[in-house]
């Protein structure tokens, strides 16, 4: 029989080395932990070196206020923090570091440099660390501030150096880290260099949209909306993203909170319930979102690299996450608000007031379609009449009141293989989808009657009893006072049949007793634990079951109706379902297909 093991404590720079294995994973994580302490340090200016992806060397230079060689050399302790005194101050932490853990952490698995020096003092402290052993502490002359050089990470650890990416792959990590900081702390200056050749200078900024500008362009800024919501605890600032304009990575989505940059999955939630409805599966907005809750709210102490929080009132924060991104996309105001960010705390939040590009000019009005007079329209698609145009507009010119509509006027061209409808803009062309941009119109006219608790119903002549099965029944049953509030004249008729006497009037000439089938079987799919949380999926699929058929080219008539009906919906630019209704081409783009830039 093998004899247990003997219990006995591992030396300390095994302690170090395993610790690090948590804090430190790549480079990238050297270069967050370090340019957090220069932020906490209270730097204006940061400059980050990396030679091979950081795999060789990652040097953080700042103008912070430095240490003197007592507090240096305790500064390499595990454990060792002027941040935190006691348990309970984690509750109301307001820096961005505070475990006292990462500077011992790397320095044990690396060959470990830091030259600092306290404002006036007489001379700086260098401090040499070669695999967590003190080499040397010396006198340095050195400005104000602390350069941290990391040599040849897990140099000491093969195993974990072997984990280490390409030069290339680990650097898109450094630089994703970079920017998170450099959008979180736009009154500093950061400057980027990668192998000696500078990546980045970013100047200090006065407001956030001038830094996205610096980082991103000015094409980005330009598809902005702001963001400023709260109920008095939760606060949401920051910038969302205008739908189409996406990507299909998430790499434009920033999240911090209190200023950290860091995560939940209530937050992600929160995200992707706001855009479901506004942009097709893969496809993701531009975010920049802050989270402003009080510090005794969130709890920052769960995840070794602090990358994810957890909060005491999930329900809470996503509320108000969602209806501050609705607010922010179903807005037409481009990114001008006086608020991004909420002002900087002890966390180093930064101060992001906004002062962006001026806004559109006022759309005009009121709107005007060419059509013929006494022209007759479908009955399912159930757009206003049109009106005649002024007469010194030109032939088929339309003017668009809405100033949420993605044009202000428009001509009709034509349309392209009987489904896609050509429009010609100011901007550009303008490629309309009618089944989508139908939907979309069904679909904000259903929500904003039931918001409101009134559709306009359309009795019908005759009664038309439908039969169900038992599984349709049991959920037309289950929700038929949410169906009477959309519009429907229905009441139970015996066994598993109902007595349909009112369509809404946008579906008044609909077949009905097929009509009540695809209800039914909307609310089978679609079930959700409340009416509410129901209602917006199945109106959506109840709108896309009704709108007009692709394989019907509708008139010219039809189709300015139904562009101006577009123009005056919340989210002109996709379905329900996220499909886009509309694709803009600006000339730009096309100057530059036709090499005319």
């Amino acid at each position: 029989m093998t004899t247990p093991a003997s219990i006995r404590l591992l030396p300390d720079h095994v302690i170090n080395q395993i610790a690090a294995g948590e804090v430190v994973d790549r480079p990238a994580s050297v270069m967050k932990e370090l340019l957090e302490n220069a932020l906490d340090a209270g730097a204006t200016h940061i400059e980050v070196d990396v030679v091979d992806g950081g795999r060789r060397l990652v040097r953080i230079v700042d103008n912070g206020s430095g240490m003197d060689r007592e507090n240096a050399l305790l500064s390499i302790e595990r454990h060792a923090t002027s941040k935190l005194r006691e348990l309970k101050d984690l509750d109301t932490i307001g820096t961005l570091g505070f475990r006292g853990e990462a500077l011992a952490a790397i320095a044990s698995v690396s060959q470990f440099t830091l030259v600092t020096q306290p404002e006036g003092a007489a001379a700086g402290t260098e401090i040499l660390m070669f695999g967590g052993k003190l080499q040397d502490v010396r006198d340095a002359g050195a400005p104000k501030g602390t350069d941290v050089a990391v040599r040849n990470l897990f140099f000491n650890v093969p195993a974990r150096r072997k984990f280490l990416r390409s030069a290339p792959t680990e650097f898109t990590h450094i630089r994703q880290t970079f920017l998170l900081e450099a959008l979180s702390h736009v009154e500093v200056e950061f400057v980027l260099r990668a192998d000696e050749t500078e990546v980045y200078r970013l100047p200090s900024a006065a407001d956030l949209t001038d830094r996205i500008r610096d980082i991103y362009g000015g094409d980005m800024v330009g598809h902005l909306r702001p963001m400023n919501f709260g109920n008095g605890v939760v606060e949401v600032g920051g910038y969302a993203g205008a739908p189409p304009f996406s990507r299909m990575d998430r790499e434009w989505q920033v999240v911090f909170i209190n200023g950290r940059p860091a995560s939940s999955p209530v937050v992600n939630f929160a995200i992707q319930s706001a855009y479901r409805d506004v942009l097709p599966g893969g496809r993701y907005a531009p975010l920049f979102l802050n989270i402003q809750v009080p510090p005794e709210m969130v709890d920052v102490n769960i995840h070794p690299a602090k990358k994810e929080v957890r909060f005491r009132r999930p329900t809470e924060v996503r509320d108000v996450i969602v209806e501050a991104i609705r607010l922010a996309i179903v807005g037409t105001a481009p990114a001008t608000a006086k608020r991004g960010m909420p002002p900087r705390s002890s966390a180093g939040a930064s101060n992001t007031a906004v002062s962006a590009p001026p806004p559109p000019s006022a759309p005009v009005a009121p709107p005007v379609v060419a059509g013929a007079p006494g022209m007759q329209r479908q009955a399912d698609l159930s757009f206003a009449p049109p009106v005649p145009p002024p007469s010194p507009s030109p032939p088929g010119a339309v003017a668009v009141a809405s100033s949420s509509a993605p044009w202000r006027d428009y001509r009709l061209l034509g349309r392209v293989g009987g489904l896609y409808v050509v429009l010609e803009t100011a901007e550009g062309l303008v490629l309309l989808d009618p089944r989508s941009a139908h939907e979309r119109v069904l679909y904000e006219r259903f929500l904003h009657g039931l918001e409101e608790g009134r559709v306009p119903s359309q009795g019908l002549l005759k009664p038309v009893p439908a039969a169900l099965s038992p599984a349709q029944m049991t959920a037309v049953r289950k929700h038929l006072p949410l169906l009477r509030q959309l519009g429907f004249g229905m009441e139970e008729f015996g066994g598993d049949t109902v007595l349909l006497d009112a369509l809404p009037v946008w579906l008044a000439d609909v077949e009905p007793a097929a009509l009540v089938s695809d209800l039914a079987d909307g609310l089978l799919q679609g079930a959700r634990p409340s009416a509410q949380e129901w209602a917006k999926p199945f109106l959506a699929d109840l709108s896309g079951r009704q709108a007009v058929a692709l394989r019907r080219e509708l008139a010219d008539p039809e189709l300015h109706a139904l562009i101006r009906d577009l123009s005056r919906t919340d989210m002109p630019y996709t379905s329900p379902a996220g499909k886009p209704t509309v694709v803009l081409i600006g000339l730009r783009e096309l100057n530059r297909k036709f090499a005319r830039e």
